[in-house]
């Protein structure tokens, strides 16, 4: 009888000690105005040229979601089967990428691909798996 009580208790305890972090402060509020200009979502949703991103499906795609990187900086989320525009100055670029290992405790880094960009002209590039070798290659149009 002595353990039940126990458990009781316990169980008590952690219930009421759960719902004492609650703050009493009301969220900080943002004052927006028409005026204001508001930044773009992404460095790379506005620019005067154009690179295509296509994450082509194969069978050796284990399906997961790749981070797109250009010029090192974290330019959106590829997940399988899927197409991006990104826009960015005219002139050159590294294409490069990486997926998250299990867990996120890690990520394996996949090999860039250098790409000119002209104003007048969208580059097309390419993600896919080939015998268990993630790439990005450059190609004349979308794939797909």
């Amino acid at each position: 009888m002595f353990y039940r009580s126990t458990l009781a208790a316990l169980t008590a305890t952690l219930l009421l000690a759960g719902c004492s972090h609650k703050t009493t402060q009301a969220p900080a509020t943002v004052d927006v105005s028409a005026a204001e200009a508001t930044p773009a979502v992404s460095e790379f949703a506005a620019g005067p040229t154009q690179i295509n991103v296509t994450h082509v499906i194969s069978r050796a795609d284990d399906g997961s979601s790749v981070i797109v990187t250009i010029d090192g900086v974290e330019a959106g989320t590829l997940t399988r089967g899927e197409n991006k525009e990104l826009f960015v100055p005219e002139g050159k670029h590294k294409v490069g990428g990486y997926v998250q290992t299990l867990f996120g405790l890690g990520r394996v880094t996949i090999p860039s691909v250098e790409v000119t960009t002209k104003t007048e002209q969208a580059t097309h590039v390419s993600y896919s798996v080939t015998k268990n070798k993630p790439a990005f290659t450059l190609t004349e149009k979308a794939a797909g």
